[in-house]
Order: C-alpha cells, then sequence, then structure tokens
C-alpha cells in the first residue's frame, strides 16, 4: 500500500515539473538549416534531437552576397546552384563597404534573400520589403507585429522573449543605417545545451536564437583557405564574402560576450562553443526602429 502510495505522489509530483525544452521538428527548420555548414552544432544537434536528417547544401554553408536572391535564373536553374556541390561565383552590381562593383564573389544570398527562400521552399507568400515591414504599421500592427519598438508593443524579458515565438517568425531591425531580417529557431535551451556544457553562456540558455544570412568572420576566414585551395580556373580572382547563415543570439549585452573585435568593416561579439564555432550577438537593443513579424499564411 504504502510503494503505491508513494508511487502515486511521484508521478504526480513528475506532472507538475516543468517539461525540459527541446526543439521540434519543423519544415521552417529543416530548409533553414539546410544552409548552415556541415558540422555546425546546431545543425548535428536538430538532427540527433528531432530525428531529422538534414544535410547542408553546401559544405562551408551558404555565402553572403549583396542583393544575392534565390530566383535567379541561368539555363533554367537557380544559379546558386550550377555548380553543386561546389560554389558558383557571379559580380557585384554596386559598391558597398566590403564589396566592389564588377569585382566576383561567390554566389549566395542577402539577408531578404535567405528568407525569402526559406518561405518560397516552403511555399509561403513573400515577405513584405524589410522597410515595410517596420514602418507599414497600420497595414501590419494587428496581426503581424508581434513586437517592436513602439509604445505599447514592447517586449517581455530576455529569457521570456522566445516563449511568445514560433519558428519563422522574423526579426526585423534597424541598425547603424542599414536593415537587417532573421529568422526565429529557437534556444540554446532548445537544442540541448547547459550551463554545465557552455558556462558561459548559462545566464542566456533561454534568449532568442535567430538564424540568418549577414557578417560572419568564420565564413570570411573559411571561404578563403577553400578559394586558396582550389585549382580550378574558375575561381580565379574571386575575392572571399563577408559572411553567410548563421545562428546568433539576441538580446546579450556586447559588453558580456566572451570575445570582442571590429573586424573588416564590423563590429562583433561572440562566445565559442564547445566545438568552437562562434556564437555572435546581434544588438537588438541598440536599433533604431525594429518589430518581431509573424507572417499568415490564411
Amino acid at each position: 500500500m504504502m510503494k503505491r502510495l508513494l508511487a502515486l505522489v511521484l508521478a504526480l509530483l513528475t506532472l507538475c515539473l516543468p517539461a525540459l525544452a527541446e526543439v521540434q521538428r519543423s519544415d521552417v527548420l529543416d530548409i533553414a538549416f539546410s544552409m548552415l555548414e556541415e558540422g555546425n552544432p546546431f545543425l548535428t544537434r536538430y538532427n540527433a534531437l528531432t530525428g531529422a536528417e538534414v544535410e547542408a547544401v553546401f559544405e562551408l554553408g551558404a555565402p553572403y552576397f549583396f542583393g544575392g536572391k534565390h530566383d535567379y535564373e541561368t539555363n533554367g536553374m537557380p544559379h546558386m546552384y550550377l555548380r553543386l556541390p561546389d560554389y558558383t561565383k557571379r559580380k557585384c552590381w554596386e559598391t558597398t563597404h566590403f564589396y566592389r562593383k564588377d569585382a566576383q564573389y561567390l554566389y549566395g544570398f542577402d539577408c531578404s534573400g535567405f528568407t525569402q527562400w526559406v518561405y518560397s521552399e516552403l511555399g509561403w507568400e513573400e515577405h513584405p520589403p524589410l522597410d515595410q515591414m517596420i514602418l507599414n504599421y497600420g497595414k501590419y500592427q494587428k496581426k503581424n507585429h508581434i513586437f517592436s519598438h513602439r509604445k505599447g508593443k514592447e517586449m517581455p524579458a530576455w529569457d521570456e522573449l522566445a516563449s511568445y515565438l514560433v519558428p519563422g517568425d522574423l526579426l526585423v531591425g534597424k541598425l547603424h543605417g542599414a536593415r537587417h531580417v532573421m529568422m526565429f529557431c529557437g534556444t540554446l535551451r532548445d537544442f540541448g545545451y547547459t550551463a554545465e556544457e557552455v558556462p558561459e553562456l548559462a545566464p542566456y540558455l533561454d534568449y532568442a536564437l535567430v538564424i540568418h544570412c549577414g557578417p560572419n568572420f568564420a565564413y570570411t576566414t573559411r571561404i578563403q583557405e577553400w578559394l586558396d585551395a582550389q585549382t580550378d580556373p574558375y575561381y580565379d580572382g574571386v575575392l572571399t564574402t563577408d559572411g553567410g547563415v548563421a545562428v546568433s543570439i539576441i538580446g546579450v549585452p556586447f559588453e558580456e560576450a566572451t570575445y570582442q573585435e571590429h573586424i573588416n568593416v564590423t563590429d562583433f561579439a561572440w562566445f565559442e562553443l564547445p566545438d568552437g564555432t562562434p556564437l555572435t550577438i546581434w544588438d537588438l537593443p541598440s536599433t533604431t526602429s525594429f518589430c518581431w513579424f509573424r507572417w499568415n499564411f490564411d
């Protein structure tokens, strides 16, 4: 009798305990994570935790290309995939802080090119231009703006934010005069990270993570190494990109990061995950305007 009573009490206590967070498989993440590099810890853990078998499309991940879109086609095929498993190249059509007009770079996405590609692969309608997502408040605020910089639409605490979001929600922010778009993909805890495994990140296990195509010094290094090793004359004179598809964390103060450095034209702050992968911070608190945007498909 006592054993039954004890078993009942333990069962009730178990029901009262919060369930451990764990990433759930979704079409959004299947598609988005395929643009990470082989061996990326979030891709590896996603497959292990969900039973998915998502493979990286490119060994080194999808690179950043200024103005890069998925729908540029040559001979009926998307330009980006013409030389799979290797990269294609393309001339940049405009000079920026990092890119030179008419110089050749490996072809990939820009930030909205990546999110539009994910939506296209899902069969979803394209999301609006970035400026409209932030500024056209009258049109989008009722059903699309989850949180924003506007009064009355403030975000909850950083460690609570992720509980209001679902994979595919977009963060659009204007920082240093430029707009950028990122896609929510979970939290460190969702991917099985613990305080013991990542002690420097222990206070931030429940902070929102985003997958996005933007500046990332790890890409600059590994793409240059890849280019240096090429013997195919197709890649002669091709320049290194300044980023690619990666996962970043939102809300952590730059000064709390283990590493901080100005690299090329960008200020980076980041932590290193156990395998050495940098987890960069995207500086949402410094934006002049932003919104968390949920596209409606019905």
